[in-house]
């Protein structure tokens, strides 16, 4: 006879794979919320350890958070964060305050904007800097997942992909982004950051305190490759350590805000 704890694991199993296949159908039905393409600047391909049973291909998606629109190297400032709900942030130049003040994680929604006028302004900054720094060292492309932009000359194939706005509502943040081939809105994590006082070797603060945003995770990180796209991607080299593979791709948003690619 079956053993009974067998069975009671298999129905639930069932159980949830099928709640599983129910949100998915959920999320997919009707018009989804945005439809972008995206290449390989944008997502990483790489293949899971070799002990997973079935052959995967994922993407990682790459961004960078926008600069602020005077050149600011943020948009995500104290103000923000306060209309955000965050509370008692430490004044501005602050001098007592630890040397990292913690609010913890929260999650709301990130809007990402793919070779618009953010990524316009990036590279212009980039390019001023470079020329600034002509006869320096040499500037070396940096591996990035999000946060502050990294220092990456213009000409590299760094990600396009800059997030431009954050809200707690995803519906009105379609509302200010209306073009769904442009902007995708995703979950995403993010904290308030406090940079303690610089001060020099007699104790004198430089600079001051300073407070700012960070988005620290978009969700999902990664995405699953459907087949046939993934054995494209993989006779073509993709997922290799030292892999070259220019490629491009679709991600879908669905209505629970959820992506996937096609």
């Amino acid at each position: 006879m079956i053993n009974r704890s067998v069975l009671v694991a298999g129905a639930v199993l069932l159980l949830a794979n099928g709640a599983i296949l129910v949100n998915v159908a959920r999320n997919r039905a009707g018009n989804p919320d945005a439809v972008v393409r995206l290449s390989e600047r944008e997502a990483r391909a790489f293949m899971p350890p070799e002990k997973e049973t079935e052959m995967m291909l994922l993407l990682r998606l790459e961004w960078q958070t926008a600069l602020g629109p005077d050149g600011a190297d943020t948009w995500f400032d104290r103000a923000r964060l306060e209309a955000l709900g965050f509370k008692d942030l430490p004044a501005e130049g602050d001098t007592a305050s630890g040397p990292r003040w913690l609010a913890g994680e929260r999650v709301g929604y990130a809007v990402l904007e793919l070779a618009g006028p953010a990524w316009e302004r990036w590279v212009a900054v980039e390019q001023a800097r470079r020329d600034s720094l002509k006869g320096g060292p040499s500037l070396e492309p940096t591996p990035h997942h999000g946060g502050p932009p990294p220092r990456v000359p213009p000409g590299t194939r760094a990600s396009r992909l800059m997030a431009v706005d954050l809200g707690l509502d995803p519906a009105a943040l379609r509302g200010q982004y209306p073009d769904r081939s442009r902007y995708l809105i995703l979950p995403a994590n993010f904290r308030a950051d406090f940079a303690p006082p610089q001060r020099d070797s007699a104790g004198v603060v430089t600079a001051p305190a300073r407070i700012t945003g960070r988005i620290s995770l978009i969700l999902p990180g990664t995405l699953l490759v459907p087949e046939p796209l993934r054995d494209s991607l993989l006779a073509l080299g993709a997922g290799a350590p030292d892999s070259t593979t220019r490629y491009e791709f679709t991600v879908k948003v669905g209505k629970r805000w959820e992506a996937w690619v096609e």
